[in-house]
């Protein structure tokens, strides 16, 4: 029997704003979180109890100071070995907050990085604190603010501690990676589908440049991903018109255009099919969505 794991979208979480998709919790964990994956970002820090992750087929502990970075459609399972409920803090978000061109030049190296970095490091002392201090003053910020300069303090905030995170484990501090199986022939392709979507890529194309069978690359992208290559495309296109239409003025027409769309008729097409709604009614939404969180404290 094929077992596939859970896939989740930020779009699962209504209460998460699709013009600034980031949230940030304090969860518990009493004995295993199954196996899933998602198309966002996360990561997390154990405040209490203990136990282990496993992503991607690797294995690495998690106690208090153990912070986990995830990236998109990395499968991952949770397991608690202490008699206490393992306690963390969990933030998802979307790519799209960092879309200033400046900024991504930066961020893509925390997601495309060629060089083989682990998925985690472990933060005691100084560091630690520092960085609950940083959780603390997030998860504060997004539950108990109101809509003036909330947004702008939680992406400063959230890119401080991912910066943190990547220049530690760069240094040496994280664990040393291991040989990831079976995804890691696969991350190679969706780092170049990610870099590439705005271009007019195929799958026989992607085959070729990774020397590899249009059938058996097919294969590959539905065992891990769980959708078959058009549809993957389709979502991460999809995914970064969202985030134009709800942060940006761009007629549809550019937006299309933008993420790699022939024509406005096939991106309307297609941006209904998946997200239930025309283009236009999606960013009226987001609109209307934005106006109650500035004039609301959540």
């Amino acid at each position: 029997m094929t077992f596939f794991p859970i896939n989740k979208q930020l779009t699962d979480y209504p209460h998460i704003s699709q013009s600034f998709p980031l949230d940030i919790t304090i969860n518990q964990i009493y004995r295993h979180f199954p196996a899933h994956r998602h198309d966002f970002l996360e990561f997390s820090l154990v405040i209490e109890g203990s136990g282990y992750e496993v992503i991607n087929g690797i294995k690495h502990p998690m106690q208090p100071g153990t912070f986990t970075f995830l990236l998109p459609y990395q499968i991952h399972e949770i397991f608690v070995s202490s008699p206490q409920p393992l306690r963390l803090y969990n933030c998802m978000f979307g790519i799209d907050l960092f879309q200033a061109p400046m900024v991504w030049m930066d961020f893509r190296e925390l997601l495309f990085s060629k060089e083989s970095l682990p998925s985690y490091i472990h933060f005691c002392g100084k560091e630690l604190e520092w960085m609950t201090g940083m959780l603390a003053q997030l998860h504060h910020e997004a539950y108990n603010r109101s809509g003036l300069w909330r947004n702008c303090l939680m992406l400063a905030k959230l890119t401080e501690i991912l910066v943190r995170f990547d220049r530690l484990r760069r240094n040496g501090e994280g664990a040393k990676p291991k040989e990831e199986s079976g995804m890691s022939s696969v991350w190679p392709i969706i780092q170049y589908i990610h870099h590439h979507y705005r271009e007019p890529i195929s799958l026989s194309g992607i085959a070729d440049r990774f020397r590899m069978s249009s059938s058996h690359l097919s294969e590959e992208i539905k065992k891990h991903i769980g959708m078959n290559f058009i549809h993957f495309l389709h979502e991460v296109r999809i995914r970064h018109a969202c985030g134009l239409l709800a942060s940006t003025s761009m007629s549809a027409c550019d937006v299309a255009e933008e993420v790699g769309f022939g024509s406005l008729k096939s991106f309307s097409r297609i941006f209904r099919a998946t997200k239930g709604v025309t283009p236009a009614e999606y960013r009226k939404r987001c609109h209307i969505a934005e106006t109650d969180e500035r004039g609301n404290v959540r």
